[in-house]
C-alpha cells in the first residue's frame, strides 16, 4: 500500500457548499383577467394538477431575484481626494481660461503710451481720442499730472506720455 492511498487528500470545502440555502419567494399580485368560467376541478385530482393551476394564477418569482443591493456610501482614499482636487483644479482652470479668451479685447487707442501733439490738438481732444470710454476731464487731468504742465497750451510736434 502507497501512502497516498493511506492518508485521505485534505480539501477545504467552503462554509456556503455545507450549509442549506434558503430559498425565499415573493407572491406577485394577481392580475385581473377576464371572467371566464371554469369548470370545477375533480375531486380526485392531483396535488400536482392543483399546483400547476394555482402557479398560473400566481406568479412566482424566487425572492433573490427582487431583493436589491444598497450600496454603500462612497469613501475616498487618500488617492482619490489628490484625483478630486485634481479635477477640481483643472475645471476651475478651464473656466478661468474661458472667461480670460471670451473678455472683449482693448479699444485699439488703449495701449497708445505717447501722443504727438498735430496742429489744432487740445488736451481734450487729445484725451477724447485717447479714452473715448472715459470722462475727458479726469484724462485730461491725468495728462497734465503725468507731463508736468502748467499751462493748457500744446505746441505742435510736442510729446506727450499718456501713462
Amino acid at each position: 500500500m502507497s501512502l497516498a492511498t493511506t492518508f485521505p487528500p485534505d480539501v477545504d470545502i467552503p462554509a456556503p457548499a455545507h450549509e442549506p440555502v434558503e430559498r425565499l419567494a415573493t407572491v406577485l399580485p394577481f392580475r385581473s383577467r377576464p371572467a371566464t368560467i371554469a369548470p370545477e376541478p375533480d375531486i380526485g385530482a392531483s396535488l400536482r394538477q392543483a399546483a400547476t393551476a394555482a402557479s398560473s394564477s400566481y406568479p412566482v418569482r424566487s425572492q433573490h431575484a427582487t431583493t436589491t443591493r444598497q450600496s454603500a456610501p462612497i469613501r475616498l482614499t487618500r488617492r482619490g481626494y489628490v484625483v478630486l482636487g485634481l479635477v477640481v483644479a483643472a475645471v476651475t482652470a478651464g473656466l478661468l481660461w474661458l472667461a480670460h479668451a471670451s473678455a472683449p479685447a482693448a479699444p485699439a487707442g488703449a495701449d497708445v503710451r505717447v501722443v504727438t501733439v498735430s496742429e489744432g490738438d487740445t488736451l481734450w481732444s487729445i484725451a477724447s481720442r485717447i479714452a473715448p470710454q472715459r470722462d475727458p476731464r479726469t484724462v485730461v487731468a491725468t495728462l497734465e499730472r503725468i507731463n508736468h504742465l502748467t499751462s493748457p497750451l500744446l505746441q505742435p510736434g510736442q510729446v506727450l506720455r499718456t501713462r
